[in-house]
């Protein structure tokens, strides 16, 4: 929201410097002595290592009410960035609570790319835009991208607009512009055309008066790096620099906060190295890590009380942690009772997993002399990646044990999993027609959505299955040349695939399908971040079938 210079006027009975003397100190009441003095350690640069239960988001939210009530800034001079959206609204709900109106003047509050956005719709000119650029979506982008794949003679099919447009997240997060990328990059893309394929699609954005998500964050580098001048507004601006889970940042964002927060160094960074998770995104722990370097004489406060769980729980964790190498140490503690011991039971396989957990989910169903009754709603499960939950979902079902999958969709219904499960109900029934439609063209072999429907209407109109229309259209003239020869080819594949399943396992019949149809190098070539996932849960699928 965009607030006036006259808001002290505006808002008379909530002056900004009145605050405090309005409200008080009562909003640091019940904090613990570590969060007071992250609270009021104002000046100067200051990392909060904030384990987790230990009342993070309580701290930055009093923090930035303590700077407001104290008359040491407006809350337009203040930058605040987070995560997620979520975490911007819920910081904007809390501090309203405690300070009133004068929230409403935090116009600098928001995530990453949209305070960037900010930034950048006022200095669009200086990276060739106009200020009323347009942000693309994912879609846009890889058909922006496939327009210049086309342009550039590179085969589309072998080489994705989706792959490409993963390559340019990753070196935008690296805070690389076409010009900076290094000799190493992009020299496995398309013979080599990586750097020149990325010019192309920064020129063609500039064109349209439009930028991806990464450009966001880059361009302001660019505007930062090569007009001190609009830096120097922005030091200006900028009293007082708040940052949430500081372990997630990237290079760009990085490099981002290092040049806003250079001059004045009134900088405040929290998070915990122990949490960082969020590497395989391009998030550098090494960020939080030499924090102290990055500004000499930090203070450095360390958040260890944890109102969260059990004293078991906590010394079980702090057993684990406690063996990264590098990190900046904590010993996490709480007042709460020992509660229930943690128990490490070791097994084999997943499958050995899955029916330990089974049983012992049972006997808590069940209950006993000691224990009561517990139900099924009560009992969750927490697994590392989402294809471990193969083995549980498979022995839930076989046991009638009712489950809901949280975050994703099960198993058995992710898009990777059903399109295997397509492959081999076409190999097993060749009229399997809706088979035949999903995977005619995954990975994409050429054969669009136009000869699909052309296939369709000729089985609809003969009465007979998709794929003895298809052997029928490769036969004649009405395909285009080049898609009767991929059409063969998947036919002639299929053919091959239903032989060999005449002496293979199931699972290295799997395998073959997977290599030979190029599915599984179209994911390694994919460098989004559900690629890898994508892969392990394939993986996991042909390990199940033994």
């Amino acid at each position: 929201m965009s607030v006036p210079e006259s808001f002290d006027n505006a808002l008379p009975a909530t002056r900004v410097s009145d605050l405090a003397r309005v409200r008080g100190p009562d909003y640091l009441e019940g904090l613990n002595p570590e969060q007071r003095a992250a609270v009021e350690a104002t000046e100067g640069p200051v990392l909060v290592l904030a384990g987790a239960g230990t009342g993070k988001t309580r701290v930055l939210t009093t923090r930035l009410a303590h700077i407001l009530a104290t008359g040491r800034a407006k809350p337009w001079e203040l930058l605040v960035v987070t995560f997620t959206n979520k975490a911007a609204r819920e910081m904007r709900e809390r501090i309203t609570h405690i300070i009133g109106p004068a929230a409403e003047g935090l116009r600098w509050l928001g995530t990453f790319h949209s305070v960037a956005a900010q930034i950048l719709r006022r200095n669009a000119e200086l990276v060739g835009l106009k200020s009323n650029f347009t942000i693309l979506d994912t879609d846009d982008q890889e058909r922006l991208i496939k327009q210049v794949l086309e342009a550039e003679n590179v085969d589309a099919k072998r080489w994705t607009p989706k792959a490409m447009a993963g390559l340019i997240d990753h070196w935008k997060n690296r805070g690389w512009t076409p010009d900076r990328l290094p000799p190493s990059e992009g020299t496995e893309f398309a013979g080599g055309k990586g750097q020149t394929l990325y010019r192309l699609y920064q020129e063609r954005l500039r064109v349209l008066n439009a930028c991806d998500f990464g450009d966001l964050l880059l361009h302001n580098l660019t505007i930062f790096m090569n007009n001190p001048d609009v830096l120097a507004d922005f030091h200006e601006r900028f009293k007082y620099v708040l940052v949430d889970e500081y372990q997630d940042t990237n290079v760009a964002q990085y490099l981002w906060l290092r040049l806003l927060a250079q001059k004045r160094q009134n900088v405040c960074c929290v998070g915990d190295d122990d949490q960082s998770i969020y590497g395989w995104r391009g998030a550098e722990v090494d960020n939080i890590l030499r924090f102290e370097r990055d500004f000499p004489g930090a203070t450095v406060i360390r958040l260890e009380r944890n109102y969260r769980s059990t004293s078991h729980i906590l010394a079980a964790a702090s057993g684990l942690i406690k063996a990264n190498k590098g990190r900046l140490g904590k010993t996490l503690w709480t007042e709460s009772n020992d509660g229930e011991k943690v128990i490490v039971r070791g097994v084999w396989d997943g499958e050995a997993e899955s029916r330990l957990i089974a049983e012992e989910i049972e006997r808590a169903k069940k209950g006993g002399t000691e224990k009561e009754p517990r139900k099924f709603r009560d009992m969750a499960i927490l697994v590392r990646a989402s294809f471990q939950m193969r083995a549980f979902e498979e022995r839930f079902v076989m046991l009638q044990i009712p489950y809901t999958v949280v975050g994703g969709p099960r198993f058995f219904e992710r898009a990777e999993i059903r399109d295997v499960h397509a492959y081999l109900r076409l190999i097993q029934s060749p009229d399997d027609d809706l088979a035949f439609e999903r995977i005619v063209n995954v990975p994409k072999r050429g054969i669009g959505d136009t000869t699909v429907q052309k296939l369709l209407h000729i089985a609809r109109v003969g009465g007979v299955p998709v794929m003895h229309a298809a052997r029928q259209a490769v036969q004649t003239d009405e395909l285009a040349a080049r898609t009767r020869t991929a059409l063969s080819n998947f036919l002639r594949d299929l053919d091959r695939w239903r032989a060999q399943a005449q002496t293979l396992h199931h699972s290295r019949l799997t395998e073959q399908v997977l290599e030979a149809s190029g599915y599984t190098d179209a994911l390694r070539l994919d460098k989004t971040p559900t690629a890898q996932t994508r892969l392990e849960n394939l993986k996991e699928l042909v390990q199940s079938m033994g």
